[in-house]
Order: C-alpha cells, then sequence, then structure tokens
C-alpha cells in the first residue's frame, strides 16, 4: 500500500530582517522536517506557522522581498 504524501507548508520560517518559507513534500511532519532540515543544513530556530495539504488540492502561496 503506497503512504498517501502531504504538501507541508511553513510561512515565517527562520526569519531574518523578513520571514522565510519552506515546504516539502512528504508522508507525515516529522519526515518533511527532517526533510529540510538536511536541505537547509542546520535546525532552524524558528518554524513559523505550518500548513498541511492533501496533494490532490489546489493551493498557490507566494513570498513577496523585503525592502
Amino acid at each position: 500500500m503506497k503512504t498517501k504524501l502531504k504538501l507541508f507548508i511553513w510561512t515565517g520560517f527562520s526569519p531574518d530582517y523578513t520571514d522565510g518559507l519552506a515546504f516539502a513534500i512528504a508522508a507525515d511532519e516529522a519526515e518533511a522536517r527532517k526533510m529540510i532540515i538536511k536541505e537547509y543544513g542546520l535546525e532552524p530556530t524558528t518554524w513559523g506557522s505550518l500548513e498541511v495539504r492533501r496533494l490532490d488540492q489546489r493551493v498557490v502561496r507566494y513570498v513577496c522581498g523585503g525592502g
């Protein structure tokens, strides 16, 4: 049986001058966090707000640059 994957979206991720954005497609939140830590290279001090979406739903997000 295949595991259903989901889209995990963190807004306000690892903020510095402006908030960041991180996302992963994974089976669960723990796996998604591990994937992001591996890609980011370290454990972020702030994960921000999490939104979880099924992959059969339409969704759009964007991040504007600061300044």
